[in-house]
């Protein structure tokens, strides 16, 4: 699936886990991961392995909706019509781990120069697709042992999102939630910058 870019409007490809976590889509006073990210205006598009994805077990019972991706990630044919692609938080990443066409996908974006993010748990995906190599990497404490294994630079947990290149993780989405979002737009325009120089 790939759709055409309007105008100068960012493109950024949500890829979503098994589950997905509840900052996602929850504010509890504050703006919720994909509210934050609809502000900058993009055109977002929500992709997982499933047509539609349940929250977490905490979400749940806060009574967050099951969320409906837009295409599966086995119909992303074309990564070149997206500025970045953002793994979304959530406490099972298994399919995306496991998926050839999800790691491929990545792959493919590092090649061709796209912002790759993730939150938290998220970056166990971007180690799996081995394309954090040499990189600085915040993530959840759990995924240190596969980030170091792929190559990254482990920074911890309870720190803000780090840009090392055009590549932005984070942990603890509910604490740097603005932050993450910031970064990530950051390097979406520093990306556009360089393209058009």
């Amino acid at each position: 699936m790939s759709k055409t870019r309007k105008g100068s409007q960012a493109r950024l490809l949500l890829l979503v886990g098994d589950m997905y976590g509840l900052n996602c889509t929850s504010n509890e006073r504050r703006l919720s991961i994909l509210e934050k990210l609809r502000r900058f205006g993009w055109d977002l598009t929500l992709a997982g392995n499933d047509r539609v994805v349940q929250p977490c077990r905490f979400g749940q019972e806060r009574g967050a909706p099951p969320l409906r991706a837009d295409c599966l990630v086995c119909e992303i044919e074309d990564v070149s019509s997206y500025d970045g692609i953002c793994i979304l938080p959530g406490p099972v990443h298994a399919g995306l781990i496991h998926s050839p066409e999800a790691l491929a996908l990545l792959r493919r974006a590092a090649s061709a120069g796209l912002v790759l993010s993730s939150w938290c748990r998220g970056t166990r995906v971007l180690a799996a697709a081995n394309v954090i190599r040499g990189k600085k990497v915040v993530g959840h404490a759990a995924d240190q042992e596969a980030i170091e294994r792929a190559g990254g630079i482990y920074l911890g947990q309870d720190r803000p999102p780090v840009i090392d290149g055009r590549l932005v993780t984070g942990a603890r989405s509910y604490a740097y939630r603005a932050k993450m979002a910031e970064a990530i737009r950051v390097a979406i325009k520093e990306r556009a910058a360089t393209l058009l120089s």
